[in-house]
């Protein structure tokens, strides 16, 4: 990923669709050429925000990295449907990983499904 490509999206069908080491290696190459931590870092957290999208929402998934012009912020949304009447997230170990790991992250829900985001800032 460089910052040509505005934003990347991955679309699971469902839970079974990506397995976790599919997840990891569609990551991988899109973080071709950045440092080993950076990618190291983006994919913990892109983890974790699927763990959470899985555990509390419902397919399809949707995960997107966007970086900013000067290449300096990815954010990374993951989307999930509703999966029914007061499913409600809850703030557990993953989303405290996320937010160590990051400078912002937030939850956006709405009627059709919820989109928990973070954004990871890489300084010189």
């Amino acid at each position: 990923m460089s910052t040509g490509d505005d934003t990347v999206v991955l679309v699971m069908k469902d839970a079974e669709c990506f397995p976790s080491a599919e997840i990891e290696r569609w990551v991988r190459q899109r973080m071709v050429g950045w440092l080993g931590h950076e990618a190291l870092l983006v994919g913990t957290v892109v983890g974790e925000l699927l763990d959470n999208a899985r555990r509390h929402g419902a397919a399809p998934y949707v995960l997107a990295l966007s970086l900013d012009e000067s290449g300096d912020e990815l954010t990374i949304r993951v989307r999930s449907r509703e999966r029914g009447h007061g499913a409600g997230w809850s703030f557990g170990a993953g989303l405290l990983i996320v937010d160590c790991l990051t400078g912002q992250w937030g939850v956006r829900s709405e009627a059709t499904g919820t989109t928990v985001w973070a954004k990871v800032r890489f300084d010189d």
